[in-house]
């Protein structure tokens, strides 16, 4: 008999028991120098093949100029478009894969940290795609409101809880990858290439 029920016999009966513990407990936030530096990272090839993009153009067109070939005929001109449309496409591949079985993005990945869950689960290809990139890529389209909404995105990092826009559209939040080992599609049971869950 506890000491409440010797006092008071007609106390409802207590039970001491400890909280189970919950995946969020020992997860850590990502610091904000480690997500700008995965930020930068993720931008770096497609700002490389912008610039490789911009010097072949004017030496490709400056070639054909001194050989007599008119520059009406765009046929190199495509092709260097299109091989530079192709790297972009490919690398946005490579990341999504990332993404898919780890819940990071290539720069991510480097920086060692993931996207999870705010109960610390995986984030699904589908959440990131729909619901954490698609609806402010769409806003970004409008013109004024679409900068104004990807600054707001930019400066709510420095809430207290490190979370921008588009965490908050996907209840997403960004953890150091070694405190949320098994967010990942290894980690995931019955997770397949076809599931479409949000």
């Amino acid at each position: 008999m506890s000491d409440d029920q010797a006092q008071n016999p007609f106390a409802p009966p207590r039970a001491s028991v400890d909280d189970a513990e919950t995946p969020e407990a020992g997860m850590i936030a990502a610091g904000r120098g480690a997500r700008f530096g995965a930020m930068i990272i993720d931008v770096l090839p497609y700002g490389v093949i912008g610039i490789v993009a911009a010097i072949a153009l004017p030496a490709y067109m400056s070639f054909i100029h001194r050989r007599g070939v008119s520059a009406g005929d765009g046929g190199g001109v495509a092709v260097l478009g299109g091989l530079a449309v192709l790297a972009i496409v490919a690398f946005a591949a490579y990341s999504m894969i990332l993404v898919y079985r780890y819940g990071q993005t290539f720069g991510k990945r480097m920086m060692g940290i993931r996207v999870v869950r705010m109960d610390g689960s995986r984030v699904t290809l589908a959440r990131f795609i729909f619901l954490r990139y698609l609806p402010l890529g769409l806003a970004g389209m409008i013109p004024y409101i679409g900068s104004l909404v990807g600054l707001v995105d930019s400066l709510l990092i420095f809430r207290d809880s490190s979370r921008c826009l588009h965490d908050d559209i996907a209840d997403t939040q960004v953890v150091t990858a070694a405190s949320a080992p098994h967010a990942t599609l290894a980690g995931s049971r019955g997770a397949h290439l076809r599931t479409i869950s949000f």
